[in-house]
Protein backbone atom coordinates (compact mmCIF):
# COMPACT_ATOMS: atom_id res chain seq x y z
CA UNK A 1 0.00 0.00 0.00
CA UNK A 2 1.13 3.24 -0.87
CA UNK A 3 0.24 6.17 1.53
CA UNK A 4 0.35 9.60 1.44
CA UNK A 5 0.46 11.52 4.92
CA UNK A 6 -0.97 15.20 4.37
CA UNK A 7 -0.16 17.45 7.09
CA UNK A 8 -0.38 21.07 7.81
CA UNK A 9 2.39 21.90 10.50
CA UNK A 10 5.56 23.27 11.55
CA UNK A 11 7.56 20.31 11.63
CA UNK A 12 10.77 21.76 12.24
CA UNK A 13 9.79 22.22 15.95
CA UNK A 14 10.00 18.55 16.27
CA UNK A 15 6.77 18.95 18.72
CA UNK A 16 4.83 15.92 20.18
CA UNK A 17 2.51 16.09 16.51
CA UNK A 18 5.82 15.69 14.71
CA UNK A 19 6.70 13.06 16.74
CA UNK A 20 3.45 11.13 16.47
CA UNK A 21 3.49 11.11 12.91
CA UNK A 22 7.42 10.16 13.26
CA UNK A 23 6.29 7.02 15.20
CA UNK A 24 3.09 5.96 12.71
CA UNK A 25 4.99 6.23 9.42
CA UNK A 26 8.07 4.38 11.03
CA UNK A 27 5.50 1.32 12.04
CA UNK A 28 3.99 1.40 8.80
CA UNK A 29 7.01 1.14 7.06
CA UNK A 30 7.99 -1.47 9.40
CA UNK A 31 4.93 -3.59 8.09
CA UNK A 32 6.15 -2.89 4.43
CA UNK A 33 3.70 -0.29 3.39
CA UNK A 34 5.47 3.12 1.35
CA UNK A 35 4.62 6.34 2.94
CA UNK A 36 5.76 9.75 2.00
CA UNK A 37 4.62 12.81 4.22
CA UNK A 38 3.70 15.99 2.40
CA UNK A 39 3.46 19.23 4.89
CA UNK A 40 2.57 22.49 4.37
CA UNK A 41 4.08 24.67 7.15
CA UNK A 42 4.94 28.41 8.24
CA UNK A 43 8.78 28.13 8.58
CA UNK A 44 11.01 25.82 6.56
CA UNK A 45 13.73 23.99 8.26
CA UNK A 46 15.41 20.65 9.34
CA UNK A 47 13.05 17.92 11.49
CA UNK A 48 13.23 14.62 12.71
CA UNK A 49 10.50 14.05 10.48
CA UNK A 50 11.39 13.01 6.60
CA UNK A 51 8.82 15.14 4.68
CA UNK A 52 8.31 17.26 1.20
CA UNK A 53 7.39 20.66 2.77
CA UNK A 54 6.00 23.69 0.83
CA UNK A 55 5.75 27.16 2.56
CA UNK A 56 2.84 29.08 2.98
CA UNK A 57 3.46 32.88 4.06
CA UNK A 58 -0.53 33.89 4.12
CA UNK A 59 -3.16 32.10 6.45
CA UNK A 60 -6.13 33.32 3.51
CA UNK A 61 -4.01 32.55 0.50
CA UNK A 62 -3.37 29.40 1.41
CA UNK A 63 -6.48 28.00 2.02
CA UNK A 64 -7.84 30.00 -1.31
CA UNK A 65 -4.74 29.32 -4.03
CA UNK A 66 -4.43 25.86 -4.90
CA UNK A 67 -0.74 24.99 -3.88
CA UNK A 68 0.21 23.40 -7.80
CA UNK A 69 3.45 21.88 -6.29
CA UNK A 70 1.90 19.73 -3.83
CA UNK A 71 -0.62 18.32 -5.92
CA UNK A 72 2.07 17.59 -8.84
CA UNK A 73 4.01 15.95 -6.11
CA UNK A 74 1.05 13.83 -5.14
CA UNK A 75 -0.10 13.34 -8.46
CA UNK A 76 3.63 11.74 -9.26
CA UNK A 77 3.56 9.83 -5.57
CA UNK A 78 0.07 8.02 -6.53
CA UNK A 79 -0.58 6.76 -3.27
CA UNK A 80 -3.31 4.30 -2.88
CA UNK A 81 -4.17 6.22 0.46
CA UNK A 82 -4.04 9.79 1.09
CA UNK A 83 -4.34 10.01 5.05
CA UNK A 84 -5.09 13.77 6.24
CA UNK A 85 -4.65 15.00 10.01
CA UNK A 86 -7.35 17.34 10.27
CA UNK A 87 -7.26 20.91 9.62
CA UNK A 88 -9.23 23.83 8.22
CA UNK A 89 -10.56 23.59 4.50
CA UNK A 90 -8.34 24.47 1.53
CA UNK A 91 -8.99 24.66 -2.45
CA UNK A 92 -5.73 21.90 -2.47
CA UNK A 93 -7.20 19.70 -0.56
CA UNK A 94 -10.88 19.97 -2.19
CA UNK A 95 -9.28 18.71 -5.29
CA UNK A 96 -7.63 15.98 -3.58
CA UNK A 97 -10.72 14.69 -1.87
CA UNK A 98 -12.42 14.84 -5.49
CA UNK A 99 -9.35 12.36 -6.97
CA UNK A 100 -8.06 10.01 -4.38
CA UNK A 101 -9.13 7.77 -1.14
CA UNK A 102 -9.11 10.54 1.36
CA UNK A 103 -9.15 9.28 5.31
CA UNK A 104 -8.81 12.06 7.52
CA UNK A 105 -7.49 11.68 11.24
CA UNK A 106 -9.56 13.60 14.23
CA UNK A 107 -8.08 14.24 17.35
CA UNK A 108 -10.67 16.48 19.28
CA UNK A 109 -13.69 17.50 19.70
CA UNK A 110 -12.69 20.60 17.73
CA UNK A 111 -16.29 22.45 17.58
CA UNK A 112 -16.36 22.35 21.37
CA UNK A 113 -12.55 23.57 22.06
CA UNK A 114 -12.83 26.12 19.39
CA UNK A 115 -16.16 27.31 20.97
CA UNK A 116 -14.21 27.50 24.09
CA UNK A 117 -11.08 29.17 22.42
CA UNK A 118 -13.75 31.56 20.95
CA UNK A 119 -15.25 32.62 24.64
CA UNK A 120 -11.98 33.00 25.86
CA UNK A 121 -10.77 35.63 22.97
CA UNK A 122 -13.60 37.32 23.19
CA UNK A 123 -13.50 38.71 19.85
CA UNK A 124 -15.47 39.38 16.95
CA UNK A 125 -12.35 38.04 14.93
CA UNK A 126 -12.55 34.81 17.20
CA UNK A 127 -16.67 34.74 16.17
CA UNK A 128 -16.52 34.91 13.00
CA UNK A 129 -13.20 32.57 12.59
CA UNK A 130 -15.70 29.98 14.41
CA UNK A 131 -18.52 30.53 11.87
CA UNK A 132 -16.04 30.33 9.05
CA UNK A 133 -14.69 27.29 10.67
CA UNK A 134 -18.38 25.90 11.04
CA UNK A 135 -18.99 25.87 7.49
CA UNK A 136 -15.77 25.00 6.17
CA UNK A 137 -15.74 22.02 8.28
CA UNK A 138 -18.70 20.13 6.35
CA UNK A 139 -16.91 20.73 3.14
CA UNK A 140 -14.05 18.50 4.53
CA UNK A 141 -16.21 15.65 6.57
CA UNK A 142 -18.80 14.99 3.78
CA UNK A 143 -16.19 14.70 1.01
CA UNK A 144 -13.82 12.86 3.11
CA UNK A 145 -13.48 8.67 2.34
CA UNK A 146 -13.45 7.84 5.79
CA UNK A 147 -12.68 8.96 9.41
CA UNK A 148 -10.43 7.89 12.21
CA UNK A 149 -10.64 9.31 15.51
CA UNK A 150 -8.52 8.63 18.54
CA UNK A 151 -10.94 8.19 20.87
CA UNK A 152 -14.38 6.19 20.80
CA UNK A 153 -15.68 9.47 22.32
CA UNK A 154 -15.16 11.38 19.37
CA UNK A 155 -16.09 9.06 16.94
CA UNK A 156 -19.58 9.09 18.57
CA UNK A 157 -20.17 12.86 18.19
CA UNK A 158 -23.55 13.87 16.73
CA UNK A 159 -21.43 16.59 14.60
CA UNK A 160 -19.35 13.73 13.51
CA UNK A 161 -21.94 10.44 12.96
CA UNK A 162 -24.07 12.70 10.96
CA UNK A 163 -21.68 12.37 8.02
CA UNK A 164 -22.58 9.14 7.46
CA UNK A 165 -18.86 7.95 6.71
CA UNK A 166 -16.74 4.60 7.73
CA UNK A 167 -15.49 5.37 11.26
CA UNK A 168 -13.18 3.77 14.19
CA UNK A 169 -11.41 4.93 16.31
CA UNK A 170 -8.04 4.26 16.99
CA UNK A 171 -6.29 5.76 19.83
CA UNK A 172 -2.11 7.52 19.81
CA UNK A 173 0.30 5.14 20.14
CA UNK A 174 3.79 5.45 20.66
CA UNK A 175 7.40 3.64 19.81
CA UNK A 176 8.62 2.76 22.88
CA UNK A 177 11.79 2.19 21.83
CA UNK A 178 12.42 5.72 20.96
CA UNK A 179 11.93 6.41 25.27
CA UNK A 180 14.65 5.28 28.07
CA UNK A 181 13.23 4.96 31.23
CA UNK A 182 14.49 8.00 33.25
CA UNK A 183 12.69 7.65 36.59
CA UNK A 184 14.78 6.39 39.60
CA UNK A 185 14.28 5.99 43.02
CA UNK A 186 14.23 9.77 44.03
CA UNK A 187 14.50 10.96 47.71
CA UNK A 188 13.60 13.67 49.70
CA UNK A 189 10.40 14.72 49.00
CA UNK A 190 7.51 13.59 46.39
CA UNK A 191 7.62 15.55 43.41
CA UNK A 192 4.77 15.83 40.80
CA UNK A 193 5.22 16.80 37.47
CA UNK A 194 3.39 18.43 34.87
CA UNK A 195 4.05 20.18 31.29
CA UNK A 196 1.69 22.19 29.31
CA UNK A 197 0.82 24.92 26.97
CA UNK A 198 -0.29 28.19 27.52
CA UNK A 199 -3.72 28.98 26.74
CA UNK A 200 -5.63 25.91 27.11
CA UNK A 201 -7.90 25.88 29.66
CA UNK A 202 -8.60 22.28 29.36
CA UNK A 203 -5.40 21.31 30.78
CA UNK A 204 -6.45 22.63 34.38
CA UNK A 205 -3.71 23.87 35.65
CA UNK A 206 -5.61 25.86 38.54
CA UNK A 207 -6.87 21.61 39.43
CA UNK A 208 -2.84 21.76 39.83
CA UNK A 209 -3.15 24.72 42.18
CA UNK A 210 -5.83 23.20 44.02
CA UNK A 211 -3.93 20.05 44.68
CA UNK A 212 -0.73 21.88 45.86
CA UNK A 213 -2.82 23.60 48.65
CA UNK A 214 -4.66 20.52 49.65
CA UNK A 215 -2.02 18.00 49.42
CA UNK A 216 1.73 20.11 51.08
CA UNK A 217 3.38 17.37 51.65
CA UNK A 218 4.09 16.98 47.79
CA UNK A 219 5.82 19.15 45.58
CA UNK A 220 4.09 20.20 42.21
CA UNK A 221 5.93 20.92 39.07
CA UNK A 222 4.74 22.96 36.33
CA UNK A 223 6.38 23.19 33.12
CA UNK A 224 5.46 25.31 30.08
CA UNK A 225 3.44 27.98 32.02
CA UNK A 226 4.28 30.96 33.79
CA UNK A 227 2.47 31.59 37.36
CA UNK A 228 2.88 32.47 40.79
CA UNK A 229 4.61 29.67 42.96
CA UNK A 230 4.66 29.25 46.43
CA UNK A 231 6.08 26.85 49.45
CA UNK A 232 5.09 23.34 47.35
CA UNK A 233 3.78 24.73 43.93
CA UNK A 234 6.67 25.52 40.93
CA UNK A 235 5.99 27.01 38.11
CA UNK A 236 8.91 27.05 35.34
CA UNK A 237 7.38 28.52 32.42
CA UNK A 238 8.87 27.22 28.80
CA UNK A 239 12.20 24.90 29.21
CA UNK A 240 13.94 22.96 26.16
CA UNK A 241 13.68 19.38 26.92
CA UNK A 242 17.41 19.00 27.96
CA UNK A 243 16.31 21.59 31.01
CA UNK A 244 12.61 20.14 32.15
CA UNK A 245 13.98 16.49 32.16
CA UNK A 246 16.37 17.24 34.61
CA UNK A 247 13.35 18.07 36.68
CA UNK A 248 11.50 15.11 35.60
CA UNK A 249 14.21 12.87 36.74
CA UNK A 250 13.54 14.28 40.73
CA UNK A 251 10.11 13.90 40.51
CA UNK A 252 8.13 10.46 41.35
CA UNK A 253 4.76 11.19 39.81
CA UNK A 254 3.27 12.79 36.53
CA UNK A 255 -0.26 14.31 36.04
CA UNK A 256 -1.56 14.66 32.39
CA UNK A 257 -5.05 17.00 31.55
CA UNK A 258 -7.27 16.91 34.43
CA UNK A 259 -9.72 19.67 32.83
CA UNK A 260 -11.05 17.89 30.14
CA UNK A 261 -14.75 18.47 30.97
CA UNK A 262 -14.42 22.00 30.09
CA UNK A 263 -14.53 21.20 26.63
CA UNK A 264 -16.91 18.64 27.04
CA UNK A 265 -14.91 15.67 26.66
CA UNK A 266 -14.53 12.67 29.16
CA UNK A 267 -12.03 10.45 27.22
CA UNK A 268 -8.71 11.38 25.42
CA UNK A 269 -5.78 9.72 24.55
CA UNK A 270 -2.95 12.40 24.95
CA UNK A 271 0.84 12.02 23.68
CA UNK A 272 2.71 13.59 26.51
CA UNK A 273 1.22 10.96 28.73
CA UNK A 274 2.12 8.29 26.33
CA UNK A 275 5.94 10.07 27.21
CA UNK A 276 5.43 9.88 30.55
CA UNK A 277 4.35 6.26 30.92
CA UNK A 278 7.58 5.51 28.40
CA UNK A 279 9.97 7.58 30.61
CA UNK A 280 8.45 4.88 33.69
CA UNK A 281 6.32 7.42 35.38
CA UNK A 282 3.09 6.34 37.30
CA UNK A 283 0.28 9.00 36.05
CA UNK A 284 -2.44 10.46 37.18
CA UNK A 285 -5.36 12.45 35.01
CA UNK A 286 -8.79 14.06 34.77
CA UNK A 287 -10.41 11.74 32.08
CA UNK A 288 -10.84 8.16 31.03
CA UNK A 289 -8.14 6.59 29.14
CA UNK A 290 -9.03 5.31 25.68
CA UNK A 291 -5.79 2.79 26.10
CA UNK A 292 -7.83 1.15 29.08
CA UNK A 293 -11.28 0.91 27.82
CA UNK A 294 -12.86 -2.41 28.33
CA UNK A 295 -10.18 -3.36 30.47
CA UNK A 296 -8.67 -3.04 34.17
CA UNK A 297 -6.66 -0.64 34.62
CA UNK A 298 -2.87 -0.78 35.84
CA UNK A 299 -2.56 0.22 39.26
CA UNK A 300 0.15 2.89 38.04
CA UNK A 301 -2.29 4.88 36.28
CA UNK A 302 -5.43 6.43 37.97
CA UNK A 303 -8.24 8.79 36.70
CA UNK A 304 -8.39 10.78 39.62
CA UNK A 305 -11.38 12.49 41.77
CA UNK A 306 -10.44 15.82 42.75
CA UNK A 307 -13.00 15.87 45.66
CA UNK A 308 -11.15 12.50 46.91
CA UNK A 309 -7.91 13.86 48.48
CA UNK A 310 -7.21 10.73 50.51
CA UNK A 311 -7.08 8.41 47.40
CA UNK A 312 -4.88 10.70 45.35
CA UNK A 313 -2.67 10.67 48.20
CA UNK A 314 -2.89 6.84 48.72
CA UNK A 315 -2.28 6.60 45.10
CA UNK A 316 0.60 8.98 45.11
CA UNK A 317 2.76 7.19 47.73
CA UNK A 318 1.51 3.78 46.54
CA UNK A 319 3.30 4.31 43.20
CA UNK A 320 6.22 7.07 44.39
CA UNK A 321 8.85 4.17 43.91
CA UNK A 322 7.17 2.37 41.08
CA UNK A 323 8.87 2.61 37.86
CA UNK A 324 6.82 1.19 35.01
CA UNK A 325 8.97 -0.81 32.43
CA UNK A 326 8.19 -0.82 28.65
CA UNK A 327 6.81 -4.37 28.19
CA UNK A 328 3.90 -3.12 30.37
CA UNK A 329 3.90 -0.03 28.29
CA UNK A 330 3.64 -1.64 25.12
CA UNK A 331 0.91 -3.76 26.29
CA UNK A 332 -1.72 -0.33 26.15
CA UNK A 333 0.13 2.26 23.97
CA UNK A 334 2.98 0.60 21.77
CA UNK A 335 2.67 1.79 18.14
CA UNK A 336 3.17 -2.19 16.28
CA UNK A 337 -0.51 -3.39 17.35
CA UNK A 338 -2.28 -0.54 17.37
CA UNK A 339 -0.87 0.90 13.50
CA UNK A 340 -2.14 -2.60 12.53
CA UNK A 341 -5.60 -1.48 13.26
CA UNK A 342 -5.31 1.42 11.58
CA UNK A 343 -3.36 -0.13 8.86
CA UNK A 344 -6.53 -2.73 8.63
CA UNK A 345 -9.00 0.56 8.40
CA UNK A 346 -7.16 2.05 5.38
CA UNK A 347 -6.75 -1.75 3.32
CA UNK A 348 -11.29 -2.00 3.97
CA UNK A 349 -11.03 1.04 1.10
CA UNK A 350 -8.88 -1.04 -1.47
CA UNK A 351 -11.35 -4.10 -1.41
CA UNK A 352 -13.99 -1.87 -2.51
Amino acid sequence: MKIAYLINHDISKNDGVTKKILSQTDEWKRQEHKVEVFCTTPSLGDSILSAKQYLFTSYIKSRLKVNDELLADIKQYDPSIIYFRYDTWNKTLSILMKNYTVITELNTNDLDEYWLLMKQAKSLKSILRYFSYLFLRSKILSNVSGIVSVTQEIMKLPSIKRFNKPSVYIPNSIDILQYETKKEKAEGRIGLFFIGTPGQPWQGTDIIELLASKLPEFDFHVVGESGLSNRNLYYHGYLEKDKYMLILKKCHICIGTLALFRKKMSEACPLKVREYLSYGFPTMVGYDETAFLGQDIPSWFKKIDINNMNEIREFVLENRDVIISHEDVAKYVGSEMIEKKRLKFFTGFLDD
